[in-house]
């Protein structure tokens, strides 16, 4: 393996001058090298350095380099140790003159801290309780310590500050409290009830269901109560309270709509809405509103009740599927024996539909043929959809 360039002797390698220069420049360097080492003389024979009357060569130019690189690493680290020395013991000192502790503290803090036993604020704390007064620091020497006196003028404020915080929080919860007594008094009137919505339930009622009695105060309404008796209503389907400002409190109340016009056992017919519950009860169909049903009857019921009736049941849920516009333009559902459903629009063309549950399989036609007969203004005499294809009498 060969040398690096840089470990190269440099003897007779690339150095400019004669013999003569280059052996007095060795000489030089091993006299600077090694100052003890006097009376080496150079070997005419080999031209190597040696003392004089030795024989043998005592040591070879490439030694000698190697030995003062070596003798210059080891001056540059006891250089390089020494500095560090001296940075630790300038920082050492800092640290003792910031803390107020001396050379000696310092080092024995760094101790019990490499240690794991108590620091020096451990050991200030200790001297506290045992009623040693702790080292001053040197940045406070020249202070004097307050005496008892200013310390308890500065801790008066806070003391202060915080029996006016509790005062007021108090004032607060009293205040709450009072309100809360004086809006719930029954004498004081406060507020105003209102009913929002097209309801058939009155304001009287309203104030029967809460308890709402003179002078009215809004407080003192029994809530869930009034949203109780308004629920359990056979004319309301949805009921919610609301406040307005600035001390209204809105009953907004949406009744049961009817769906179907049937006759009862007897001259009356009922109004059902689209949940089979009766709402209504009249001699004769007083509005067309809803379509009616001919051909069937339903068992003598009261208001409120829930039908049963699985005709008018299905009818309902066949009704239900359909579109609101859609469902506005049927006139009459008639029922004949054999339960077959026939449909009669507003233009008077009658669709037949067959059962109910043949009316919901065949729903989309359904909702086709009464699209085209609306666009396209088709005469016929009857539409028939009990077959597999819709079948038109003209």
């Amino acid at each position: 393996m060969m040398r690096p360039k840089w470990l190269q002797p440099r003897i007779g390698r690339g150095h400019r001058g004669n013999g003569e220069d280059l052996r007095k420049n060795r000489q030089a360097e091993v006299r600077k090298d090694q100052p003890d080492q006097g009376g080496l003389q150079e070997n005419p024979a080999d031209g190597r350095l040696g003392r004089a009357g030795d024989t043998q060569p005592r040591i070879s130019s490439f030694r000698q380099e190697m030995r003062a690189a070596r003798l210059r690493q080891e001056e540059a680290r006891k250089q390089a140790e020494a500095n560090a020395q001296e940075r630790e013991k300038i920082r050492q000192e800092a640290q003792a003159y910031i803390y107020g502790r001396t050379e000696a503290q310092e080092a024995q803090a760094l101790e019990d801290r490499a240690a794991g036993r108590e620091t020096f604020r451990s050991r200030q704390g200790q001297q506290e309780q045992q009623g040693t007064p702790p080292e001053k620091s040197r940045r406070r020497e020249g202070r004097k310590p307050p005496d008892s006196g200013e310390k308890l003028g500065k801790r008066k404020p806070r003391r202060r500050l915080n029996k006016a915080r509790a005062a007021l929080f108090l004032c607060s919860l009293l205040l709450l409290i009072a309100s809360y007594v004086l809006l719930h008094q029954p004498w004081l009137a406060f507020g105003q009830l209102q009913v929002v919505g097209d309801t058939a339930v009155t304001l009287e009622e309203v104030r029967e269901m809460g308890d709402a009695g003179e002078p009215l105060n809004i407080f003192n309404i029994n809530r869930q109560k009034l949203l109780a008796s308004l629920r359990s209503d056979y004319r309301v389907e949805k009921a919610e309270l609301a406040l307005g400002w600035p001390n209204v409190l809105k009953v907004v109340i949406t009744d049961r709509k009817p769906a179907l016009y049937v006759a009862m056992e007897g001259k009356q017919y009922a109004q059902v809405d689209p949940t089979g519950h009766i709402i209504g009860v009249a001699d004769g169909v007083t509005s067309g509103e809803a379509p009616f049903v001919s051909g069937w009857h339903i068992a003598a019921a009261d208001l409120g009740d829930v039908t049963e009736d699985e005709e008018i049941q299905g009818i309902l849920g066949f009704l239900g599927k359909l579109d609101p516009d859609l469902r506005d333009r049927i006139m009459e559902i008639h029922v004949d024996e054999n339960k077959s459903l026939k449909i009669y629009l507003h233009n008077g063309i009658p669709i037949i539909l067959g059962t109910w549950e043949n009316g919901i399989q065949k729903l989309e036609t359904f909702k086709s043929i009464c699209q085209e007969l609306e666009a396209k203004k088709i005469k016929a005499q009857y539409i028939d959809l009990t077959y597999e294809k819709p079948y038109i009498k003209l």
